[in-house]
This record gives C-alpha cells, sequence and structure tokens, in this order.
C-alpha cells in the first residue's frame, strides 16, 4: 500500500473494532467513507473476509500488544513478520508495538528503529503513558524522538479514564501535531479524535466500544471497567449510560427537540430507546462520522477549528441547562477541557456552521 495507504487515510474518521464487529462496520463504512482499525487476534483471516465481501476502504490492524493485564513493554520489541504479513494483503503496516512508560526513550526508539528500517512506509504504534503529555521537557523528547526518526506515527494514550479530560494533555497533544513532522495518528478515542483531525492529526480512530476508546491502566485484577451500554449523544459530544439518557431526556422536556436522532438506527427516536449494545454501537458510529461529514465542510483548517470550538462551546451550554433540572449532572471534563484549552481563530464566523441558540425555559408565572 506505502503511500498510497498513507493518502488513502488522509484526513479520515476511522472506526476502531474487533474482529467480530468487522462486517456490521464495515456496512457503515461503506456508507460514510470511513475506514477500519481491526483490534486484537485473528486479524488476516478478517481481513481476508472483508474483502471477500466487497469493502474496499481502508484497513489497518492494531495487534494491541499493549494493553490488558499481559501487555508488553515497548523495550521487548516488535515482530518484523508481522509487517511484512500485513504489506502481503496490501495494507499499510502498523508495528506491533508494547508500551511505552514516561521516559521509556530505550523502548521508545526501539518501536521508531523498526519503522525506520522499512523501504515502505510503516506507522510506527506508541502506546504511550498520559504522563508523556504532563510536562513540557517529556513532550518536547518526544518530539524530538519522532522526528528524528522521521516515520508516520499512531499514538494511543493510556489513562485511567479519558485522557483527551485533560486539559495538559490536549494542550500538550496539539502542539505535538504542530511541531511533528511527520503524520501522526490516533488511536483508541471517543469523540477526540474528530477533534485532533481539526486540528491537523493525518487519520484517528474512534472505538466501537469503551475499551476500544481508552487504552487503560494495567490492573493486577479486576481489569478495566464495565461502563454498560452507553451512546454517543451529538449535542452532548459524549457517551452516556442509556439509562442515564432516559433519565437526562425525561427530565429536560424543554430541550426535547434536541434528543431526537436521524442516524439509521435510531430513525428519529431518542438514543435512549436503543434496544442492545449492537444498536448502540452503529448509532455512536454513524452520529460520529455524520458530525465529522459536517466539520469537514469547512474550508479551511482554522475554520474547522473553529467549527469545533462552536460545538463544543455548544455542547457545554446544553449540559449546563441540563443540570439546572437534572440533579448531580456535570459537563465531562472533556466538553470543559476543549472549550478551555482552544481559541476559536475565526471571530467573524462567516461560512461556519452555526449551533442552534441555547433553549429559554418559558417563563413561569408568579406562584400566588
Amino acid at each position: 500500500m506505502g503511500n498510497a495507504g498513507l493518502d488513502e487515510i488522509a484526513g479520515r474518521l476511522l472506526i476502531q473494532c474487533r474482529p467480530r464487529q468487522a462486517l456490521l462496520a464495515a456496512e457503515i463504512a461503506r456508507t460514510r467513507d470511513a475506514g477500519l482499525v481491526l483490534t486484537g487476534g485473528g486479524l488476516e483471516a478478517t481481513v481476508r473476509t472483508l474483502r471477500e465481501s466487497g469493502f474496499t476502504g481502508p484497513l489497518l490492524c492494531d495487534a494491541d500488544r499493549y494493553s490488558g493485564s499481559k501487555r508488553v513493554a515497548a523495550a521487548r520489541g516488535t515482530h518484523p513478520a508481522w509487517l511484512v504479513r500485513q504489506a502481503d494483503l496490501g495494507l499499510l503496516p502498523l508495528t506491533d508495538s508494547g508500551y511505552v512508560a514516561l521516559y521509556d526513550i530505550r523502548g521508545l526508539r526501539t518501536i521508531l528503529r523498526t519503522a525506520a528500517r522499512r523501504r515502505s512506509p510503516v506507522v510506527a504504534v506508541l502506546p504511550l503513558a498520559a504522563r508523556w503529555f504532563a510536562t513540557t521537557p517529556a513532550c518536547e523528547a518526544l518530539v524530538r524522538e519522532i522526528n528524528a526518526h522521521g516515520v508516520p506515527v499512531a499514538i494511543a494514550v493510556e489513562h485511567r479514564d479519558d485522557p483527551f479530560g485533560v486539559q495538559y494533555l490536549i494542550r500538550r497533544f496539539l502542539r505535538l501535531l504542530a511541531a511533528a513532522e511527520v503524520p501522526v495518528l490516533l488511536l483508541r478515542s471517543d469523540i477526540a479524535a474528530i477533534g485532533v483531525l481539526c486540528h491537523g492529526a493525518h487519520a484517528a480512530a474512534a472505538g466501537t466500544i469503551s475499551a476500544l476508546r481508552h487504552t487503560y491502566p494495567q490492573v493486577r485484577r479486576g481489569g478495566a471497567p464495565r461502563p454498560g451500554v452507553s451512546a454517543f449523544v451529538t449535542p452532548l459530544l459524549a457517551y452516556h449510560r442509556l439509562e442515564t439518557l432516559e433519565r437526562v431526556f425525561d427530565g429536560t422536556p424543554d430541550l426535547a427537540q434536541l434528543w431526537p436522532c436521524e442516524c439509521p438506527v435510531c430513525d428519529t427516536r431518542t438514543p435512549a430507546r436503543l434496544g442492545s449494545a449492537g444498536e448502540a454501537a452503529r448509532h455512536s458510529v454513524h452520529a460520529l462520522l455524520a458530525l465529522h461529514a459536517d466539520l469537514r465542510r469547512a474550508r479551511t483548517r482554522a475554520a474547522m477549528i473553529s467549527s469545533w470550538h462552536e460545538h463544543c462551546s455548544h455542547a457545554l451550554g446544553v449540559h449546563e441547562q441540563v443540570a439546572e433540572e437534572v440533579r448531580g449532572w456535570r459537563a465531562p471534563s472533556g466538553v470543559r477541557g476543549w472549550v478551555k484549552v482552544i481559541d476559536d481563530p475565526v471571530p467573524v464566523r462567516a461560512g461556519i456552521p452555526v449551533q442552534e441558540p441555547r433553549v429559554t425555559a418559558p417563563a413561569r408565572a408568579p406562584s400566588r
């Protein structure tokens, strides 16, 4: 696939899924001009099945050696044969990297050197501790290594919750995008995938399930949180559990016009009426891809950033309205973080999609 593979995914929002979800994800990808990031085991057989089914869109394979209780460290190295097998399938190869702890320069260089030795383009997967972005020196060291090796990178950020709910990470990730001299992809994300695309990421992937929207820290017992069935709600720019959505929608009659969804799964119903985890995942992918398509209509990078800022500001306003009616409600840290960190580069919003104005409840008659 080579450079053509990099060009093919440029600017795209990708769907990150397990092999068992691949055929359903491919159906959505066909309708939305999207690609897939297959994650886990049995990837080669899944690629063949997808191609035999007629799916011709971009495909990437994430071996996922960096997550879970049996994850490996970056210094353990990668397998060159894995790169060859991906290339033989006509794919843009991704390294099967291990986890890169803070200041693990040896492990970081091990991954980058593997990719740099290949004649054709290889994407170096960098599963990073969030603390790489906690200080300027750490982030600058990361950027220096990436630029020195000159290979495309795909970053997945480890965090116990939402890495892009931390303001320092948003701020320094955007600095990395500005300073990197190579294409930068983001893996294993959620709504932040759209945010970084607006700010110049080469491509980004949003997961179909919570375990693929995050890279959780390694734990000895238990494992990643089990959040139940969640769905993405565009006016809130966030995922919430279905039972939470039902409570919010029922408790905010003045915002009722915001909640129906026109995706093929909901068909003008609200996401609270989704009946299964599979329906919630398909709805969420449709909604994210529709939002990204809306943002891509902006003609310039500044206009995309401005539109993203407007979407985040509008969502924060909706959360504040919900909080007036639903006890204990708070806007997600991710929405607050994007509004706090980024500035609108286009004060005059000509030609940029305008959000609906704030809905004001009708005045109540004074009690007697």
